[in-house]
């Protein structure tokens, strides 16, 4: 998971514009705008609400900017399918990050994730489509790990049994269950998305293992194990990960 451990948060309101304060045990305060223009703040733990405050009295007109600048700018749509890296940045889990490729003669391909930034450590200068396809990889990577923690425990609670997984880049669907094998396939971008999209897509695909068409019974088996479900789906159809 990019970032520190969230000790606790709370929401406050500074002059209408709403700010979700996250104590974290670090040393440094950040403050940002997220792409949907939700605004988050980290500080340290031990912070006072006067040097909070303080901190959101200096920064207010600089919100205010970036909100304007924001509303002002064409919107990009996001095409699925679409792999979404700018050269510069990468999504993890709903959250945009930096990248940076680093060059060690030698070195075998390799990345180091911090709060920040996902720093990968290749041999030798990357090509733009080298590095897209070494992003594809990661977000391939990430799938691969998160997806099968959350078969093997959502199997369980379903009550029926996958035989493996495969992880690819697709781009018409989010996954795909085949009933005979039991196989299930995720797309790989789901590694952009807020991770309860992953885990939707989770349940809906093993409770194909039960049902195998999107009939009334099908939807009240995801919704017996996912009362949210609904929820999700929105937040799957709606984000945008640009």
């Amino acid at each position: 998971m990019a970032g520190r451990a969230i000790i606790k948060e709370k929401l406050i309101s500074l002059h209408g514009l709403e700010i979700l304060v996250q104590y974290k045990l670090v040393k440094n305060i950040t403050l940002r705008v997220c792409a949907d223009n939700r605004i988050k703040l980290s500080v340290p733990y031990i912070i006072t609400d006067r040097e909070l405050h303080s901190f959101l009295a200096e920064k207010e007109a600089w919100l205010r900017s970036k909100l304007e600048l924001r509303r002002q700018r064409p919107e990009k749509r996001y095409l699925m399918g679409e792999v979404p890296f700018d050269g510069e940045h990468i999504w993890l889990w709903g959250e945009k990050i930096a990248c940076c490729f680093e060059v060690e003669k030698k070195a075998k391909i390799n990345f180091r994730l911090t709060p920040n930034c996902l720093r990968f450590t290749v041999p030798h200068e990357l090509t733009e489509e080298q590095k897209l396809n070494l992003v594809e990889s990661w977000y391939m990577y990430q799938v691969r790990e998160a997806g099968s923690r959350l078969l093997d425990s959502w199997q369980k609670k379903i009550g029926v049994r996958y035989t493996g997984l495969h992880v690819h880049t697709m781009k018409t669907r989010w996954g795909s269950c085949n009933v005979r094998s039991g196989r299930i396939n995720l797309n790989a971008l789901l590694a952009c998305w807020p991770r309860e999209c992953l885990e939707y897509i989770v349940v809906h695909e093993l409770t194909h293992l039960l049902e195998a068409n999107h009939s009334p019974r099908f939807h009240a088996l995801v919704c017996k194990a996912l009362p949210e479900w609904k929820q999700r789906k929105r937040l799957l159809e709606s984000f945008q990960p640009v």
